[in-house]
């Protein structure tokens, strides 16, 4: 009789038992999650810089069939027509280094259908508007976690892109930020520049010490700081490159991946990304500055081909050298 007695008394938890046991699944879940975080965005970062060593395949691939790398910009000079809205006067009528490379990176189809003396987002005359609306996924960061993006603002539908290049170094950013002269513009510039193409015998500075492809992510929205920009920030913001659109913090410049504007001369900026030109030249502000959605900095590409994760603590004078082809400095700062 004891036996049996025993036997129904420990057949089962008590509900203490089983709150405990709740709470110890609880915690060991609340352990695991950050893991698995971790380990996504690990696998995004990597596919970011796959991304990133795609193009810098496709542009030294250019580079061997026509001997210089594109113009970061290029194209016809003449007025923008008015079929696309334009709200802000910020879509250039000429032509972006991304849809140079689309026969490079296997989109042979839309870069055959591609009209280089129509502008970039003509519905007129050419497919181009169309084209220009198909999301590539090889111009998206996957860190970013915002599917479908689209220009809501410039040129409306424009499919978003994450990466663009650094065309040169501002000159405030020498005299204001590190108290230097300001180098000759063919001293400031970098890879890719606008209007001409490169070649490799004009970095001087070496392949494997000049910065190719940097990330803008989170377009077309404002983000400063690792959080979208909010309505008392922009109270604060101090440049230009932000506009408050019906109440949305948008940036002026472009947003689309075949948007000549995805490039950009860097100026650095402040640690909160609320004025330029300034010290901390990643994850500062979106606009015109390199920004990722990567915990401590943003994926690269180089002029040698090679991929880097450069952390957003890295020194301005040597980020600064890194962004141009033909300075000449020395670079002896980590990176």
């Amino acid at each position: 009789m004891m036996t049996s007695r025993l036997r129904t008394r420990y057949s089962g938890f008590t509900l203490v038992e089983l709150l405990v046991v709740i709470a110890i699944i609880g915690i060991l879940i609340g352990m695991l999650l950050p893991a698995v975080q971790s380990v996504r965005e690990a696998a995004r970062r990597t596919a970011c810089l796959n991304n990133l060593r795609q193009h810098g395949l496709s542009l030294h691939n250019y580079e061997s069939a026509l001997g210089e790398f594109p113009p970061q910009r290029l194209g016809p000079t003449f007025p923008v027509p008015g079929a696309i809205t334009n709200q802000f006067g910020a879509s250039s009528e000429r032509q972006s280094w991304t849809v140079s490379l689309l026969p490079y990176i296997e989109q042979v189809g839309i870069g055959g259908m591609y009209n280089f003396n129509e502008t970039w987002f003509d519905s007129s005359s050419s497919q181009n508007y169309e084209l220009i609306q198909n999301p590539l996924s090889i111009y998206v960061c996957p860190s970013v976690g915002l599917i479908g993006r689209t220009d809501q603002y410039h040129v409306i539908g424009a499919a978003a892109g994450d990466y663009g290049t650094i065309s040169e170094v501002d000159d405030d950013t020498y005299s204001d930020v590190i108290g230097v002269a300001v180098p000759p513009v063919a001293a400031r510039e970098g890879l890719l520049t606008k209007f001409k193409g490169n070649q490799i015998r004009d970095c001087f500075d070496g392949l494997s010490n000049t910065l190719f492809v940097a990330e803008c992510a989170g377009q077309p929205e404002a983000w400063i700081a690792g959080r979208k920009m909010n309505m008392q920030d922009f109270m604060n913001y101090q440049d230009s490159k932000v506009a408050n659109f019906n109440g949305a913090l948008v940036l002026n410049d472009g947003t689309g991946w075949a948007d000549p504007n995805c490039s950009f001369k860097i100026n650095g900026a402040r640690a909160d990304g609320l004025d330029k030109p300034g010290p901390k030249m990643i994850n500062a502000i979106n606009a015109s500055e390199v920004y990722a959605f990567h915990v401590g900095g943003a994926s690269f590409n180089l002029g040698d081909g090679s991929t880097r994760f450069i952390r957003e603590s890295v020194d301005t004078l040597t980020f600064m050298q890194l962004s141009t082809r033909a300075g000449g400095e020395l670079i002896t700062g980590e990176f």
